[in-house]
């Protein structure tokens, strides 16, 4: 059990009750950043010297995730947005004493457990879906041409078992020098 001690909160001025320790165990920073909206949030606030309005975060916060200029925005993209940061996000990371969050006020400030997130949200993970399949079906295609070659494929057969080693070597690096120039 953590030691508790009296804490002026940054935001509302009132006095609350705070882990001596900012402490965060696995389950707890995992529960934190397994939300985009959370680690959005908290870049927000990194990004703003560690306070906000709520108002400004959920508008900056619907434009990224609409890929829209925040002029652009529609009622409802902000409201769904400030709703999900309201009565979801902000309250769970307030929970884990990440952030004060004053919800009479409409503000948020960083506190300092936040910074044990940190390195975690330097560079975001690449998901899945922004894997390039490219260098897959190009590999599949040199197997396929290779795999044919050995197996007697009229024309491919012409090459002898050494060409083919030399041919899918070159094509491969090909392939992942181009990959990583493009990066």
């Amino acid at each position: 059990m953590e030691l508790q001690t009296l804490h002026t909160d940054t935001v509302s001025g009132r006095t609350k009750q705070r882990p001596t320790e900012p402490l965060l165990s696995k389950d707890e920073l995992f529960e934190i950043l397994k939300n985009q909206r959370r680690r959005d949030a908290l870049r927000y606030l990194k990004a703003n010297d560690g306070t906000a309005k709520l108002s400004d975060m959920a508008e900056y916060i619907a434009a990224k995730e609409n890929g829209i200029d925040v002029a652009a925005l529609s009622s409802s993209q902000r409201k769904r947005v400030y709703i999900g940061l309201y009565q979801c996000h902000l309250p769970k990371m307030a929970s884990f004493g990440v952030i004060d969050f004053d919800k009479d006020r409409g503000t948020i400030a960083l506190l300092p457990t936040a910074s044990v997130l940190d390195s975690y949200l330097e560079d975001e993970i690449p998901t899945v879906g922004s894997v390039s399949r490219l260098p897959i079906a190009a590999a599949a295609a040199v197997a396929a041409v290779v795999g044919a070659g050995l197996l007697g494929v009229p024309v491919l057969s012409a090459l002898p078992a050494t060409g083919w080693a030399v041919v899918s070597t070159i094509a491969l690096l090909v392939l992942a020098v181009s990959e990583t120039l493009s990066e």
